[in-house]
């Protein structure tokens, strides 16, 4: 039951997402495009070798491998949020053609599928973790399988750390336990009616124990946080900056850059099956 839980969250996530905010908080969260300064974000899902689950938060293996060799071949250049932090500190200049490759919700096929792949092109990445999913399958001895194909299990805090460890993969926080809409709270964003000190308290609570124990498992505490469903609500991005977050990733398919409030926003194109990397990169040349 939990892995089924878990897979109808991650399907929620796509069908819930929001690529459109209200415009007070574009103002105060969305970057803004400074000429020379741009990147793309790509945000994938699941990894999955059964071509038949291919769809909008699925793409198999092969056009993963496919994404990555036209990156790699064409000049692109993967970033990781903490270099983003890095070269907005030194007042540095991205590299011509960056790329932020994430995946969100923390997938184990992210260690058997996506790491290799990641090695191969030369290409980082950040994948974003949900706590409680990763503490429900590390008590369940959930870790690497048995020998079956990785399926819709999530990864355990070993293999997390394994991750991070790799030098390829930089770990992001995705909540502890807001990955979830159940009619009153979308996400991470405010219920109706609730009032502004309990809504700090609880998402300040949730975005902090799941940076803590990334800290703790990984030795790094992470700088970037992704939007559950790309859900947030005004104020949201100072209650998460307060416990340490300077990235922030958004499901809105426009380009971005670094933002001059002193936040880094990436907004991220959905990775779906049939949508390779060179079509998302060619929509975001022609956005300008």
């Amino acid at each position: 039951m939990k892995s089924v839980r878990i897979c109808v969250a991650a399907i929620t996530a796509g069908v819930v997402c929001i690529a459109v905010m209200l415009g007070i908080l574009s103002a105060a969260i969305y970057a803004e495009n400074e000429s020379g300064n741009s990147f793309i974000g790509l945000m994938y899902h699941q990894v999955l070798k059964d071509e038949n689950r291919a769809g909008k938060y699925i793409i198999t293996p092969n056009e993963l491998e496919r994404d990555l060799a036209y990156l790699s071949e064409n000049g692109y250049v993967s970033v990781l949020p903490s270099q983003l932090v890095k070269i907005r500190e030194q007042g540095g200049r991205l590299p011509e053609k960056t790329v932020v490759i994430t995946f969100d919700d923390g997938y184990e096929t992210g260690l058997y599928y996506v790491l290799p792949l990641l090695k191969k092109y030369g290409m980082k990445a950040v994948i974003n973790v949900v706590g409680s999913y990763t503490d429900e399958y590390s008590e369940n001895g959930g870790e690497g399988a048995t020998g079956q194909l990785p399926g819709y299990s999530v990864l355990t805090w070993n293999e997390i750390k394994t991750l991070s460890d790799s030098g390829y993969v930089e770990i992001g926080n995705h909540t502890y336990d807001m990955h979830s809409y159940n009619g009153e709270r979308n996400g991470c964003a405010r219920k109706e009616n609730e009032s502004d000190e309990h809504y700090r308290t609880v998402l300040y609570e949730d975005v902090a124990r799941l940076s803590d124990k990334l800290q703790r498992v990984t030795g790094k505490r992470p700088v970037a946080f992704a939007y559950p469903f790309g859900s947030l609500s005004e104020g949201s991005a100072e209650i998460i900056g307060s416990a340490g977050i300077s990235v922030f990733m958004t499901c809105c398919e426009q380009p971005c850059s670094m933002n001059r409030n002193g936040r880094i926003v990436i907004n991220r194109y959905n990775r779906e099956s049939g949508r390779s990397a060179q079509q998302i990169c060619e929509e975001f040349n022609n956005a300008f």
